[in-house]
C-alpha cells in the first residue's frame, strides 16, 4: 500500500524560474532517493502538489513543507492509501504557467499529455479527478485565450 497526500498553498512572494527550477531540481533528487512520485502545479504563486510512498516518508516530508518558510496558507486537502501510485514513472511532474523553458529538465513529464492519454471514470483516483479538474480550470483555460 502506498500514502498519497495532497495539499495547497501560496508562495509567500512569487518564485522566479530560476527559483522554481531550482526547487523542481532538488524535490526530484530528494524524492527519488525516498522512492517518492507526485505531481506539482504552480500558477501565479499558489501551488498544488500531490505526493505518493510511504507513510511516514509522505508525513516527514509534507511536516516540512508546513514550516517552511517559501509556503503560506498551506491546506491538507486529501491523504489516504492506495494500492498504487497514480504517478508510477515521475520523481516529480510539474507545470507552471511560466512557459514551457522546464521541459528540458531531467525528469519532465507533460502533463497535457497526460491528461489527455487518462481518462477520468468512476474508477479513477480522487488525487487524479481533482488535479484533472484543477488543470482544466486553471491550465487548459489559459491555454485557449493564449498565455
Amino acid at each position: 500500500m502506498f500514502h498519497y497526500l495532497m495539499y495547497v498553498s501560496y508562495a509567500v512572494t512569487p518564485l522566479t524560474d530560476a527559483e522554481l527550477e531550482l526547487l523542481l531540481d532538488t524535490c526530484r533528487k530528494n524524492n527519488e532517493l525516498l522512492g517518492v512520485t507526485g505531481m506539482l502545479m504552480y500558477i501565479d504563486g499558489k501551488f498544488i502538489q500531490v505526493l505518493e510512498g510511504e507513510r511516514d516518508v509522505i508525513n516527514g516530508l509534507y511536516d516540512r513543507i508546513v514550516t517552511d518558510k517559501r509556503h503560506k496558507k498551506i491546506s491538507k486537502i486529501i491523504e489516504g492509501k492506495s494500492s498504487k501510485r497514480n504517478f508510477p514513472d515521475w520523481n516529480m511532474g510539474f507545470k507552471s504557467m511560466s512557459g514551457r523553458d522546464f521541459e528540458s529538465l531531467a525528469g519532465f513529464n507533460n502533463i497535457e499529455d497526460y491528461f489527455l492519454a487518462h481518462e477520468v471514470d468512476e474508477d479513477s483516483h480522487v488525487t487524479l479527478i481533482f488535479l484533472k479538474l484543477f488543470y482544466n480550470k486553471y491550465f487548459k483555460t489559459m491555454d485557449l485565450i493564449g498565455r
